[in-house]
């Protein structure tokens, strides 16, 4: 197969970008259904509102590894002639340079932009659910990926650039992952022998959540959460014990989500990008904590290195049924059945209190 490594354009299209078939209704003062939990930024809007979730995992990849790393640019274009605002606001969002919405015949507008861009279809990968090789006549997409191919073409797509390339895989876990350059200068003082867990670290986004943003038609944000979740951590901090959030986002979901958990502020740690394993040591060391008794759980590629170091040092970590191949296949690591945002943490909270007895 071609590699997508050597594409100089990503055309991604509609039910990869998003799905129609996932369009939520929800309530201006917030949503509630079986075990999960809806948080907003900010209610604007008095009545009921549509929204779209996105997911996370596909704006890590187009913002941050197309982008960011590989420097190869990306374009939407979609067939939806409805919800166009809240599309061209997450191409925004994601730095997405181009974005076209309301274009009923897909291959003869790309062919078009090709000419205009100064695009070869042999040079441009193509993510789309609705096109095939045979839509295009005299020259066809160097690749074109679906859901009918691989179910998670994003994560396809990163796991691609970490196993083919060794030039690739070195720009992308070092730029996300310079922590795990640090594992040979640990702190003598927060490194350990096993030791009773007193201290529990969360990723966020596909851990607490169930991987997606939300866009609601009013302007608003909104991220999904588990009940049980928060009911989990509102008994491991009662009883005496420390939690903390750490997450390469910001805002005041996050912020509301650790009020709900009774976790204080300056235990939310925000914008963390690739300083996950500074962050660990920098709670370790001033909380006194040694690594041996924290444990941590997350899902994606910027996790790589605080899992690995913490297994190494004698701490413990799990990763959601639906983490990223790369995480799960860290040795040692603890497989969880439950998914992100619908009770992966409170699965994990209770193997460590099963381990401390």
């Amino acid at each position: 197969m071609a590699s997508l490594l050597d594409s100089k354009l990503v055309i991604i299209g509609d039910d990869i970008f998003w799905n129609p078939k996932e369009i939520l209704t929800l309530p201006h003062d917030g949503y509630a259904i079986d075990d999960s939990f809806f948080l907003c930024n900010e209610k604007k809007s008095p009545e009921t509102i549509r929204a779209i979730p996105f997911s996370v995992y596909d704006g890590f990849a187009v913002k941050n590894i197309l982008a960011n790393v590989l420097n190869i640019p990306s374009a939407v274009i979609s067939q939806s002639s409805d919800f166009t605002e809240i599309i061209q606001r997450r191409c925004r969002d994601l730095k997405i340079p181009f974005c076209f919405t309301n274009i009923p015949h897909k291959p003869q507008y790309i062919a078009r932009f090709c000419l205009k861009y100064r695009y070869s279809l042999h040079e441009i990968a193509i993510f789309d659910d609705q096109l095939t090789s045979s839509d295009f006549f005299e020259e066809r997409p160097k690749i074109l990926l679906s859901k009918r191919d691989f179910p998670n073409v994003t994560q396809h797509f990163i796991r691609t650039v970490i196993d083919t390339s060794a030039d690739r895989n070195v720009d992308v876990l070092s730029y996300y992952n310079e922590t795990r350059m640090l594992q040979g200068n640990l702190p003598p003082s927060i490194r350990s022998v096993k030791k009773t867990i007193r201290a529990l670290i969360c990723d966020i986004d596909g851990t607490c959540t169930d991987g997606f943003k939300i866009y609601g038609e009013d302007g608003s944000e909104w991220k999904r959460f588990s009940f049980a979740d928060m009911q989990a951590l509102r008994k491991w901090n009662n009883c005496g014990h420390l939690s903390f959030l750490v997450t390469g986002e910001s805002g005041p979901i996050l912020q509301k989500f650790a009020a709900q958990c009774h976790i204080p502020q300056t235990h939310l740690f925000t914008n963390a990008g690739n300083k996950k394993l500074q962050i660990l040591f920098e709670i370790c060391q001033n909380f006194e904590i040694q690594l041996g008794e924290t444990a941590y759980i997350g899902d994606d590629i910027n996790d790589l290195g605080i899992i690995e170091s913490l297994i190494r040092e004698n701490g413990i970590a799990a990763c959601p049924a639906r983490a990223m191949p790369l995480i799960k296949n860290i040795p040692h690591i603890f497989h969880l059945r439950s998914t992100g945002g619908f009770g992966a943490v409170a699965e994990f909270v209770e193997i460590v209190n099963a381990l401390e007895h």
